[in-house]
C-alpha cells in the first residue's frame, strides 16, 4: 500500500474509478462556477440598467462552487497524505492547499456578503466583483501549481510498465 494511506483504508477506494484520482475529476466543477460567476459579475457592469438575472446566478454559481470546492479538496486531502513529506512535490502540493483553502474562504465571504441582496440588485457590487476577482486570481496560480503536481512531479500518473501489453503513451 502506498505511503500515507492508512492502513485500514481500502485503497481501491481512494484511486477512483478505473484507477483514475477523483480530485481531477472534481475540480472542474468549481473552477468552472467560479470564473463563470466572475464573469456574469462582469456582464452586470455592461448595460446602464444592469443585469439583474445575472447577479442572481453569479450568486448561486458560487453557492455550486463551494459545494464542489468542499468535494475536491476531500479527495486533494486525501491525495496530499500519500505525498512524501520534506519533498519538493510536498512543498508544491501545500501551496496548491493554501490557495485553494484562500480562494474558498475569499468565494464563502462573498457569498455570504451576497445572500442578503442578491435578488435585489441590478448589478453586482464593485467590492464584490473585486472579491471575485481576487479569490479567481488566486484559483489561478492554484490551478497552475496543480498542473505542476501532475507534470512536472508526475502525480497520480501512473508510468509506461504500468499499462498492459501493446500500450502506447504519447509524448
Amino acid at each position: 500500500m502506498p505511503a500515507g494511506y492508512p492502513c485500514c483504508v481500502n485503497r481501491s477506494l481512494l484511486a477512483g474509478p478505473a484507477g483514475h484520482p477523483f480530485h481531477p475529476l472534481l475540480v472542474p466543477l468549481p473552477i468552472g462556477a467560479f470564473i463563470s460567476s466572475l464573469i456574469f459579475d462582469i456582464l452586470t457592469r455592461t448595460r446602464a440598467q444592469g443585469l439583474p438575472y445575472l447577479v442572481d446566478g453569479a450568486y448561486w454559481l458560487i453557492g455550486i462552487g463551494l459545494i464542489g470546492a468542499l468535494l475536491a479538496a476531500v479527495a486533494g486531502v486525501v491525495d496530499l497524505r500519500a505525498i512524501p513529506r520534506r519533498t519538493p512535490a510536498f512543498a508544491t502540493a501545500c501551496t496548491h492547499l493554501t490557495l485553494n483553502a484562500t480562494t474558498a474562504v475569499l468565494f464563502a465571504a462573498g457569498y455570504a456578503w451576497r445572500a442578503g441582496d442578491h435578488v435585489a440588485l441590478d448589478k453586482t457590487r464593485w467590492g464584490q466583483l473585486a472579491l471575485s476577482a481576487a479569490a479567481v486570481a488566486l484559483l489561478i496560480a492554484a490551478i497552475w501549481l496543480g498542473g505542476t503536481l501532475t507534470y512536472r512531479h508526475g502525480l497520480r500518473v501512473t508510468g509506461h510498465a504500468d499499462h498492459g501489453p501493446g500500450a502506447t503513451r504519447r509524448g
